[in-house]
């Protein structure tokens, strides 16, 4: 974009309903008002705000949603309901599944990551939640005894199965459910390791008191039912198995991908060798898939956006600051790194930002907070002391 160019606005198109997507509308909104036009693209009428899915099963059906036709209107922009099929980046537009292509000046991709079952002979967290429903009513039942949540090797954001195990232990024990036996299996030396040693040791701590048996530094296998092989010749057997899922890149048409199909970016956001495209959140090669690093991630490219439409802000790089609320069924964990090398470290069973949702973004939390869309009472366990978490983060 050229400051001195002609006073038409320049056309942003946020490819993704997601949180990265909704952050950055938000982002320009603040930091570049009327300086931009700004579509969204997305398959989806609707944003699920999947992060705190964990507790479905337990809070019996209820959903937070957010209309994104009514999300773009309300900030000025426009919603388009269609599929992208690939980008044509000479020529600067989106293909799409229906209608015309779309063209832009600037292109943000923020569709997120592709979820894949790890195994063939589990329960799938992130789908499976009508499945592991009926697993905690088998649980409480008596139908079903024995559990193993397994996090696979590749995973790099383990912490909702933990919040699963702990939940679930929380639901069977409060129904005298005395025989039934839990399992967490992990590659992490310790559990939560992104975290730290300490915050391992922490986390250790609450699996022992829910009574969860944690196996840890196995890259395991689920090859046959009710079996995860736990390496060295050792076999657990166990009734259920729920599993995260492993991750792959969008592969979009058009745009450079590494191996795994995530797309290469800088420090800004920018993609690799494409003028005018930028790229946040799951979908990029940042390690961690994580909403709040999204967030972040997409603050990064709005201020980039925004300083070249015009707007009073220099662009910021991204610098990743990981925020964790750790849901346990009776007493609420916050983790939290500063940014950089030498950022703070800390954990506390409370709040260490606000408002104190399970995604952290700087527009997007109170945005929906503000809607009472994620309103998520704060339950603090005064016998758990908090620790200090170690972590390194790119």
């Amino acid at each position: 974009m050229d400051r001195s160019a002609p006073a038409e606005r320049p056309a942003v198109v946020v490819v993704g309903g997601g949180i990265a997507a909704l952050e950055l509308v938000l982002a320009l909104h603040d930091l570049a008002p009327g300086l931009v036009r700004t579509t969204m693209i997305a398959p989806e009428p609707e944003f699920t705000l999947r992060p705190l899915n964990v507790a479905r099963p337990f809070a019996r059906g209820h959903a937070d949603r957010l209309d994104l036709a009514a999300f773009m209107d309300e900030h000025g922009g426009r919603f388009r309901r269609t599929a992208v099929t690939g980008v044509d980046a000479e020529r600067r537009t989106v293909r799409c599944s229906t209608g015309p292509d779309e063209p832009y000046d600037v292109l943000v991709v923020a569709v997120g990551a592709e979820a894949r079952p790890a195994f063939g002979h589990s329960l799938t967290f992130g789908s499976d939640f009508l499945a592991i429903g009926g697993l905690l009513a088998d649980l409480e039942e008596g139908y079903s005894q024995s559990v193993a949540f397994v996090v696979p090797d590749g995973s790099t954001w383990p912490l909702p199965l933990y919040e699963l195990a702990l939940m679930t232990a929380q639901d069977v024990w409060g129904m005298d459910a005395d025989d039934v036996e839990l399992h967490l299996v992990t590659p992490e030396r310790v559990p939560l390791e992104i975290f730290g040693e300490e915050a391992g040791a922490a986390v250790a701590d609450l699996l022992r008191a829910a009574g969860i048996t944690l196996h840890a530094g196995v890259r395991a296998d689920v090859a046959r039912n009710n079996h995860v092989d736990l390496g060295n010749g050792q076999d657990l057997h166990v009734e259920r198995i729920v599993a995260l899922p492993l991750l792959d890149g969008p592969r979009i048409a058009g745009l450079p991908s590494d191996a795994q199909g995530f797309l290469p970016v800088d420090r800004f956001g920018s993609v690799a060798g494409v003028d005018g495209v930028w790229a946040a959140g799951d979908a990029t090669t940042h390690p961690v898939k994580q909403g709040g690093l999204a967030c972040q991630q997409a603050d990064a490219v709005a201020t980039c956006i925004a300083s070249h439409a015009g707007g009073h802000v220099s662009p910021l790089p991204y610098v990743p600051e990981l925020r964790g609320r750790l849901l346990t069924g009776h007493g609420d964990r916050f983790l939290r790194r500063g940014p950089g090398e030498s950022g703070r470290s800390e954990a506390d069973d409370r709040p260490l930002w606000w408002p104190p949702s399970k995604v952290s973004g700087h527009y997007l939390s109170p945005y929906l907070e503000a809607r009472g869309l994620v309103h998520l009472p704060v339950h603090a366990d005064r016998r758990v002391e908090g620790v200090d978490v170690q972590l390194r983060l790119g």
